[in-house]
């Protein structure tokens, strides 16, 4: 597993204090969660380039939404040191947690078994590099009940173009299965 590390830049609203951007602002409290997210519908961006949109939004000051790490397929992109929060889950998660978002390999938000194959190793990565074991959640998980990741959710049903659902597996059984794989770690 190879990350890439390229941190967020201090200043812009995606990383920092948000009183004082050009301040790191680090966790105060314990961490305690692994939060899943989706970069969705948008199966065809790149690591970069969700990173790229962060830093800089439309305007060149950035936005406040970022996340620790950025995975698709064998890729990962770190964006945030781990002793800093990220900008991912809307909520005081926020600020025990460390964000992943997985590019899905389609508009429903299904991630690809490579991506996931992935996602499984950065896990253990971080549960080795924290020396915590730490829960892990979805983005729904939390009071927003956001869709996200949308096909590891209750909200998905995969329905075919007549309105007739194809997968008899709902989302919640979905992420069901996907956490026990994550979670099993060496």
């Amino acid at each position: 597993m190879i990350i890439q590390s390229k941190f967020l830049s201090l200043g812009k609203m995606a990383r920092g204090d948000p009183k004082n951007t050009k301040n790191p602002l680090y966790f105060t409290q314990p961490l305690e969660k692994i939060i899943v997210h989706w970069v969705g519908p948008y199966p065809h961006h790149t690591p970069d380039g969700v990173r790229h949109w962060w830093e800089n939004g439309s305007d060149g000051r950035g936005i406040k939404a970022s996340a620790h790490f950025i995975v698709k397929g064998d890729l990962i992109l770190q964006c945030l040191p781990l002793d800093e929060p990220g900008w991912h889950s809307g909520d005081s998660r926020n600020y025990n947690s460390i964000g992943i978002e997985v590019i899905p390999m389609n508009a429903t938000g299904e991630f690809d078994p490579v991506t996931i194959k992935t996602l499984k190793d950065l896990i253990q990565y971080i549960i080795d590099i924290t020396g915590r074991d730490l829960k892990l959640e979805r983005h729904f998980d939390g009071v927003q009940k956001k869709d996200c990741p949308r096909f590891y959710t209750p909200v998905t049903s995969l329905l075919d173009g007549g309105g007739r659902v194809v997968n008899p597996i709902g989302g919640e059984e979905r992420w069901e299965v996907l956490k026990r794989y994550l979670s099993f770690v060496r």
